[in-house]
């Protein structure tokens, strides 16, 4: 039986030579700094690592992530200080905090997954989608209540205790003090006053928030951050701080590995598309005691934006902490462009190149239960009439049509593959 499911449909612009470009980016000498870019607007942002503190999720109402500043700089291979920060074991502000007890068993990370949780969403029961760690949800109220306290170690060694009051109205609410609860301040910090942003950024510095990310937004953030590693001698995984790229609230990226960066194309992996921020991650890099930093040459990276413009990124070169810059090659590959028509076959299409000059390509993805069900593939001019017509067998898989287009006047095609069923539109071609 055929399932009632939405078709999506792929269309993508040509790759042309002159969308090639090399771009350097770069934490700065000693990994000092975070450096957010636009790959579609052609924009980047640097700021200090120590510019900001915490930050809060002020994407939707109900987001309540807050994340912990990770980044911290080198001086001679070895980490500079970083924010800690670390579960205080009470639900009590009030309570005088010993820093002789909040050891790393209670020490707190970003799990670089997603924007809506950060490292004080980390104590959270997952099965309770009411728990956001810090606080609840009341649905009563459509308020969050924070309960958890939390110590936060700064830069110069000092400590705060901090506990989030509430997130209610769009706003959050907090508090934080010294441990011995001498000057106290409570601070808010509204959503609104930070749209377009994935994060609002705190300074306890200047009780206050800053700027951070670019005007428009960012795809990819480059930044030294704490991420598990494993330590085969101990049999365990210890948080160790690297220096690698996550990207932007909405993008997508999908990792091809033993590739020709020349030549490899994105039909193949768009199944692959990852929302996790780590994708990219550090590892497209590797230390060697005798060549140096190493980067793997049959590796490259898709991404997916949110204006739906997908590049190909290849990383070649890495400079390490004298200069904190990476060099890679960026290609835009074009508009991905996802259209949901009512079908009752579930298949991807991507069609390329978009406008076409002399030859289009139809890429046909069916489940297997289509295997050997005939259709005709079909394109019409604004007048109706066909202009190509093929029949075709679907084979419950991957299969290309190469369509000979030279010929065909300038203007506006549709594509269509009809079936027994119905007749599913593919979405439009511009011939130039």
């Amino acid at each position: 039986m055929i399932k009632a499911l939405p078709i999506t449909v792929f269309l993508m612009t040509t790759v042309v030579l002159t969308a090639q470009e090399f771009r350097e980016i770069s934490t700065g000498a000693g990994y000092n700094n975070q450096h957010y870019v636009s790959l579609t607007n052609s924009t980047e942002h640097t700021v200090a690592n120590n510019a900001w503190d915490i930050a809060f999720s002020v994407q939707g109402q109900t987001d309540g992530g807050i994340f912990i500043n990770e980044s911290a700089g080198s001086s001679m291979g070895v980490p500079q200080n970083s924010i800690a920060l670390y579960n205080a074991l009470t639900t009590d502000f009030n309570e005088t905090i010993d820093p002789a007890l909040l050891i790393e068993d209670v020490q707190l990370y970003n799990s670089e997954l997603n924007w809506q949780n950060g490292a004080f969403n980390e104590l959270r029961d997952t099965a309770n989608p009411f728990d956001y760690g810090w606080g609840a949800y009341n649905p009563q109220t459509h308020q969050l209540a924070g309960s958890a306290v939390y110590a936060i170690q700064l830069r110069d060694g000092s400590y705060k205790k901090f506990q989030v009051v509430s997130l209610a109205n769009g706003a959050y609410t907090f508090k934080y003090a010294n441990l011995d609860g001498t000057d106290e301040v409570t601070a808010t910090i509204a959503k609104e006053d930070h749209a377009g942003e994935t994060l609002a950024y705190f300074s306890f510095a200047t009780g206050s928030t800053v700027e951070v990310e670019p005007a428009g937004g960012f795809d990819l953030v480059f930044k030294r951050y704490i991420t598990p590693l494993y330590d085969v001698d101990n049999d365990v995984y210890i948080p160790y701080a690297v220096t690698g790229i996550l990207h932007g609230d909405g993008v997508q990226t999908a990792q091809a590995n033993g590739v020709d960066p020349a030549t490899v194309a994105f039909e193949g992996f768009q199944s692959q598309l990852n929302d996790s921020l780590d994708v990219i991650g550090h590892d497209w890099k590797y230390f060697s005691f005798t060549d140096g930093w190493v980067l793997p040459q049959d590796l490259v990276y898709f991404v997916k934006t949110t204006e739906d413009r997908v590049w190909k990124l290849h990383f070649v070169d890495f400079e390490g902490s004298s200069t904190g810059t990476a060099v890679y090659q960026s290609t835009d590959m074009g508009l991905f462009t996802n259209v949901t028509t009512p079908s009752a076959i579930n298949m991807e299409v991507l069609t390329y190149p978009n406008p076409v000059t002399s030859q289009l390509t139809v890429a046909l993805t069916t489940p297997q239960e289509l295997a050997g069900k005939r259709a005709m593939l079909t394109l019409h001019n604004m007048a109706g009439v066909a202009v190509y017509q093929q029949a075709t067998v679907l084979n419950g898989g991957f299969q290309v049509h190469q369509i000979e287009a030279s010929q065909w006047p300038s203007g506006l095609y549709f594509v269509s593959l009809q079936t027994n069923e119905e007749r599913i539109p593919l979405g439009n071609i511009s011939k130039q």
